[in-house]
């Protein structure tokens, strides 16, 4: 008989009202589908299935709380619909027709104003998602046996929300997406640190099974447990896969004439947007109307005043760079595969899905020198460079604006199918029992490690 599963869908509710998903967004979107489709499969096998009240819980203040199972259909079919992956909206298409007008000098592209707009239809939506996820009922009634799933940091923090895990027996499994805030607290806001520690901590205490997107991230959770003098457990690593809009890219697409390099991410210290917006100053002045444009995608994050000093007030930037606050998958993997490269030069990482993406493209990538994106590009091409060697950047970015036609041939890259059949073997097994889950490990997860006392 197939084990049950709970998913924690806290995350989701949190983000019902925003008009594009995060990387993390995607991730737990992806696994309500996948619960969804296997309670489907579990509905027509096991005929106690209909007797168990819910696969669904949100994360009080206090303990967790079941959702309906009707009502947490309806908000993640609202989300499947908004957040479409495969295809493109007409507003999202509009978007993309006046992102390429600008970068051939059609139009004046107003950054400004596109926030403004962004923010406004996020508040129509903010209406519409609090009606669909409100009124859920209380009390905790859950498939027993269950194994309980949680793909996000959100609100792990509430270390005492968890403690109904230890009390019920259930299997955890917490995926964690990087420790970034621990390992690198000068990029993050001043109370992240202690919020991500506690995360960790409640990690470490009702985990089975921890799922990691890389090496980079379950060496770190590895150096958080022995730090904080805890047993440390299973630790599975499974990137996640990549879209299918990636996978498909249109073979007849309209690109702008002039050639345009596109990077991904939060305006944050942590993106290393500066040394780009240092870069185009230079070739503004070196190359004039013909410098090849940047579009960066990406909401405006924080501590970022000089970033957005560069953006708003920079006299050399307008007309070269292209602030886009948001776009949908099937919109940015156009904008990724037209473009000469991609541009990721962020100063640490979890996993660098958007160097995975345009390697699934074939788009040439320049990234920063760091084990994340190392590790996403799979042992693809791409040219690896520090992130603060601006003149290699810049010998970089002149190399492939020259032949902006020159394409990668795209990588062997997995979706999401492959990501869940790993994940359904490793719920399979016994992964209460670290060593034998350790064994029955799928091939195509890169490692899984254990406490060196099972060793």
């Amino acid at each position: 008989m197939t084990k049950p599963v709970v998913m924690d869908i806290s995350r989701l509710m949190e983000r019902a009202h925003c008009p594009t998903p995060t990387g993390i967004d995607r991730y737990e979107l992806h696994y309500a589908n996948w619960l969804n489709e296997r309670r489907k499969r579990t509905a027509l096998t096991d005929f106690d299935a209909i007797s168990r009240p819910s696969w669904f819980v949100e994360t009080g203040r206090n303990s967790a709380v079941a959702i309906p199972s009707e009502r947490a259909d309806k908000l993640v079919s609202m989300l499947n619909n908004r957040w479409s992956a495969t295809d493109i909206s007409p507003t999202q298409a509009a978007l993309l027709e006046r992102i390429f007008a600008a970068i051939d000098g059609k139009i004046r592209w107003q950054a400004a104003a596109e926030v403004r707009a962004g923010e406004a239809h996020t508040q129509k939506l903010r209406k519409i998602a609090h009606a669909v996820a409100s009124h859920f009922t209380h009390g905790l009634m859950l498939p027993p046996r269950a194994s309980f799933v949680h793909v996000s940091h959100s609100r792990l923090d509430r270390t005492s929300a968890f403690s109904w895990l230890g009390e019920t027996g259930r299997n955890g499994v917490f995926y964690v997406h990087d420790l970034i805030p621990l390992s690198h607290p000068e990029f993050v806001r001043p109370e992240e640190p202690e919020r991500h520690r506690r995360r960790m901590e409640t990690v470490l205490k009702h985990a089975s099974l921890v799922l990691c997107n890389s090496q980079v991230t379950a060496r770190a959770l590895r150096t958080f447990a022995q730090q904080s003098d805890r047993p440390a457990p299973s630790i599975a690593v499974l990137p996640p896969g990549i879209e299918r809009c990636f996978l498909s890219p249109p073979n007849e697409m309209p690109r702008p004439r002039m050639p345009y390099f596109v990077t991904l991410g939060t305006i944050e210290p942590r993106k290393n947007h500066m040394l780009l917006l240092h870069l185009w100053q230079y070739l503004a002045e070196r190359d004039g109307a013909m410098a090849p444009r940047l579009v960066i995608v990406g909401k405006r994050g924080w501590e970022n005043s000089h970033i957005l000093a560069m953006l708003e007030r920079c006299p050399a930037l307008p007309g070269l760079v292209i602030e886009v606050p948001g776009l949908e998958d099937a919109a940015l993997a156009r904008l990724v595969a037209g473009a000469a490269g991609l541009l990721a030069p962020s100063f640490t990482e979890g996993y660098g899905m958007p160097v995975a993406e345009a390697i699934a493209l074939g788009t040439p990538v320049i990234a920063s020198n760091i084990s994340a994106h190392r590790e996403a590009a799979a042992g693809q091409p791409a040219i690896f460079l520090d992130p603060l060697d601006g003149l290699s950047w810049k010998a970089g970015l002149d190399m492939i604006a020259t032949s902006p036609q020159r394409r990668m041939k795209p990588g062997p890259s997995s979706g999401w199918d492959t990501h869940f059949d790993d994940l359904e073997a490793l719920i399979e097994a016994d992964f209460s029992a670290r060593r034998h889950a350790a064994q029955r490990a799928p091939r195509r997860i890169a490692r899984i490690s254990t406490s060196p006392v099972l060793q």
